[in-house]
């Protein structure tokens, strides 16, 4: 065939031209679209950059505010003003002195009064980690933050100008950049005697800033006058006070009048303030809008737009290379394509044989030869690509699964770690806070949080649902309570949306305590009243929960809604995960979702099941019905929750806490916030190394993930090179079976923050008492764990009662009840081995000292950690 007469030659230099044309045309459109892309990429990237600096700007004055208030209100300081005793003065400087420890960016607090021209009269500051009370009293009615705070009305919170501090009018060195905020103090007759005021450094502030300023862009806080409050060139900051020249308005020649006077700097907005800046502008309000920031954003476009001269500068050289590069590679496929007739029977052979071919075929002939090119690269293709579609298809279905798996692990540590935190924090909060006002709210939280635990669960327990690998925990519950947490918590929902959210529960349920696994009745119905939520968008809701007397009892649930119903034929379809009835619905009245496949399932693994009543626009009725037993205990009455006691220790115990999630960090601290413990955090494995060669801990927590590194291997390694020769606590987010495989004690996140402790003092405590033996107990109940609890759950209300009798009895010398307690004390003491308790315990009450009375109360301390210990392990599954 004649050259002219190709028709491969004639396509390889059509689509070459074509390919070339292509090029060209691309390179063109790239360099006029590229600088645009660019400068609408780095716009959006400005305005997110100021978002997370005003949000950190204002997550700051929302902390301060939340101190001030705090110890502005506080009893500590009414009492000190109502009576300036010495007590009181030293409750103030307690109250004073904890600020400033806990709080790291407090670096002065101070109580100034109105007489002797604004006379300071208790004074900390904190220098070089130290917080140190102040001998120097200085007089402050002088300043402006004095005059304005000593006049704003009660309650109200005043914040100063962002300035460096000073003393005695000169600037300190070296330079902080300081925030002043203050509450007026009102004695009993509603009169101002001063204010207490916080100094706090902004230093760490700063240093966020930092981290949110790009290399190309730059971030800047100025005032009014232009001086630079914040900049990555510390240098230029505060000109006024430092007798600099540096002016963000000069510097950048910019008119203050023309660019920042608009709606668009209060509202925030992309701005031009000259021809040579991309830049946003923000103004930031506090103080009730009596002071006022700009936070400011800029590019320059020369430096924006250098990586496109480049490229257009390059751009061409790279066109023609790549031209040629495409004219080669055509004519080399047109000498292949041009092979004779012995490559179809090769390639035929080849593939006959299974061999591996990449002989090119003539497809393009108009003889029988090209007909039967063409046919066999047909077949060829139809079968390579059934057999490919194959080979895919099992290889995503191995790949889904394995992603599956490591998500859900993933995803386990994820979200565990900081539900941790969060329940931990709320546990502390509901302990330690004095303020009845404030109990609705944290217990409101309390309920959010674990609802939120319940929303993770559903997901993270879906694959041990199905795998069959999930378990029913059971204990003692009042289902009514729980059923009542559940109604509080979606009531606003309901509010909100306009709905009627109504409870009913039988006194039964309320009076009595049931076995159950609290847990996992929550998630059932949590699922189903959020799905009465989401699908009723008018009417009402009932929660309604009762006793079946049948045999054996039974406990039905019912969630009943007013909402769009579900057609008949469609009832049973619910339980698939994610069935949607109809493909027109979306966003809230989308999929049914997980949870109704999880409520299903659940139900099974109680041992009932879900039944479901609807009618397509008038409602539905989702009915739980499961097994349920009697824990024969009175419903326990509701109290504020106390904090458990532990003993004090004589000695000092170091122990080691290997974590990297802050929230996790900051929970352990104030968990083991004790005279008796030093506890060392540690972030990394380079860290803990290099404590461990110096240090024997006493006792080490640790995470299982470090940093993305799993510690598994360095955990066993310390142990049998015996640098950890102490017990080795394992607090994650893992699955109890990865963490059994290196340690028998564990605590799985979200943990209870009484639970560590009571761990925690056991074996420290065992170090100085004498721990019980409970050998006996364990042989006389057949080792039956439910049994064992119980009997636990006794010891600890006759120990707690024992600890107030033994209280009453020395402190009124009653030897009659002495006797009778020893009497009562002696079999526990005997069958648990109590020595320390027995050599503490005289036969006469008159021989108790107070000392001795110290001891005892804290010997029962100690057991009473290492009773709820005990019925821990024995409710774990």
């Amino acid at each position: 065939m004649k050259f002219r007469h190709s028709i491969v030659i004639r396509l390889a230099l059509f689509f070459t031209g074509l390919i070339i044309f292509s090029i060209l045309l691309s390179g063109y459109l790239v360099f006029e679209k590229s600088s645009k892309v660019i400068t609408e990429y780095a716009r959006n990237r400005i305005v997110h950059e100021s978002e997370l600096a005003e949000q950190a700007f204002y997550a700051l004055l929302g902390e301060v505010s939340n101190d001030i208030a705090v110890i502005a209100s506080s009893p500590t300081l009414n009492n000190y003003v109502l009576d300036p005793s010495i007590r009181s003065a030293q409750d103030v400087n307690t109250l004073f002195k904890s600020v400033l420890s806990n709080k790291e960016s407090y670096f002065q607090i101070r109580f100034i009064g109105i007489e002797n021209n604004g006379k300071e009269i208790i004074r900390f500051d904190k220098k070089e980690g130290r917080v140190l009370k102040s001998a120097e009293l200085q007089e402050k009615g002088d300043r402006d933050y004095f005059k304005e705070a000593i006049g704003i009305e009660k309650g109200a919170l005043y914040f100063s100008k962002i300035n460096l501090n000073e003393e005695y009018g000169v600037v300190n060195e070296p330079y902080i950049p300081t925030l002043r905020a203050a509450s007026p103090i009102f004695n009993a007759a509603n009169q101002v005697v001063g204010i207490v005021v916080i100094n706090v450094d902004l230093t760490r502030l700063y240093v966020t800033l930092d981290r949110i300023s790009k290399e190309e862009s730059k971030l800047y806080l100025v005032n009014r006058e232009g001086d630079y409050l914040y900049a990555l060139n510390r240098g230029k900051l505060f000109a006024s006070q430092t007798g600099s020249d540096y002016n963000f308005y000069s510097d950048f020649k910019i008119d203050f009048n023309h660019s920042f006077v608009s709606k668009q700097v209060e509202t925030g907005f992309p701005i031009n303030l000259n021809n040579n800046l991309l830049s946003y502008v923000k103004q930031l309000n506090y103080f009730r809008g009596k002071r006022s920031l700009y936070l400011v954003v800029v590019v320059k476009r020369d430096t924006l737009l250098q990586s496109a001269h480049a490229v257009r500068a390059n751009s061409l050289q790279a066109l023609l290379l790549v031209c040629l590069i495409c004219m080669l590679l055509s004519w080399f496929f047109v000498s292949i394509i041009s092979k004779k007739i012995n490559q179809i029977t090769r390639a035929i052979s080849n593939y006959d044989e299974g061999l591996v071919s990449d002989i090119p075929l003539p497809v393009s002939r108009n003889d029988e030869i090209g007909v039967l090119a063409r046919a066999f690269k047909k077949m060829k293709t139809k079968i390579d690509h059934n057999v490919n579609e194959l080979n895919v298809a099992l290889e995503k279905e191995r790949l889904a699964k394995q992603q599956r798996d490591e998500f859900l692990q993933n995803m386990s540590h994820e979200l565990r770690t900081p539900l941790n935190a969060i329940l931990g924090l709320t546990q502390l909060l509901k302990k330690n806070s004095q303020s009845n006002s404030q109990q609705p709210i944290i217990e409101a939280l309390d309920r959010s949080a674990n609802n939120l635990a319940g929303l993770v669960y559903d997901v993270l327990d879906h694959k041990k649902i199905v795998e069959g690998t999930l378990r029913i925990e059971y204990r003692s519950t009042n289902i009514g309570n729980l059923l009542r947490d559940i109604y509080s918590s979606y009531q606003y929902e309901a509010i909100r949306k306009g709905l009627v959210f109504t409870v009913e529960i039988d006194a039964e349920l309320e009076e009595e305590m049931f076995q159950t696994d609290p847990l996992r009745l929550s998630q059932m119905v949590t699922n189903l009243v959020v799905n009465a939520l989401k699908f009723t968008p008018k009417g009402e809701i009932k929660l309604l929960a009762r006793i079946k007397h049948n045999d054996p009892k039974q406990l039905e649930i019912k969630v009943i809604d007013t909402g769009i119903g579900i057609l008949p034929e469609n009832i049973d379809k619910i339980n698939d995960r994610y069935f949607q009835e109809s493909k027109e619905l979306s966003g809230r009245y989308g999929g049914y979702g997980l949870g109704l496949s999880i409520v299903k399932q659940l139900s099974s693994l109680f041992g009932g099941y879900l039944s479901v009543d609807s009618r397509k626009g008038i409602g539905s009725t989702f009915c739980i019905t499961i097994p349920i037993v009697s824990a024969n205990e009175s419903k326990v009455k509701e109290e504020l929750v106390k904090t458990q006691d532990v003993p004090e220790l004589e000695k000092l115990y170091k122990i080691l806490h290997i974590e990297d999630d802050v929230s996790t960090i900051e929970l352990v601290k104030h968990i083991f916030k004790h005279n008796a413990i030093k506890l060392v955090q540690a972030s990394n494995v380079h860290e803990v190394s290099n404590y461990l060669k110096e240090n024997k801990p006493d006792l080490v927590f640790s995470d299982l993930l470090l940093n993305d590194t799993h510690l598994k291997a360095q955990l066993k390694q310390w142990v049998q090179s015996k640098k950890i020769a102490c017990p080795l606590v394992l607090v994650s987010a893992s699955e109890p079976e990865v963490m059994q495989t290196i340690t028998p004690i564990y605590f799985q996140k979200p943990f209870k923050v009484d639970e560590i402790k009571n761990y925690t003092f056991k074996v420290l405590g065992a170090n100085e008492f004498f721990p019980p033996n409970f050998s006996s107990v364990y042989s006389n109940y057949d080792y039956d764990k439910e049994k064992i609890a119980k009997v636990v759950n006794l010891l600890i209300d006759e120990f707690e009662t024992y600890k107030d009798r033994i209280e009453k009895a020395v402190t009124s010398k009653d030897q009659e009840e002495w006797e009778a307690i020893l009497h009562k004390l002696i079999a526990h003491i005997n069958n648990l081995e109590l020595s320390s308790l027995f050599e503490l315990l005289p036969d006469k009450v008159e021989g108790v000292s107070l000392n001795q009375l110290q001891k005892i109360q804290n010997a029962f301390a100690y057991y009473l950690c290492c009773f709820r210990e005990e019925k821990r392990i024995n409710l774990k599954d």
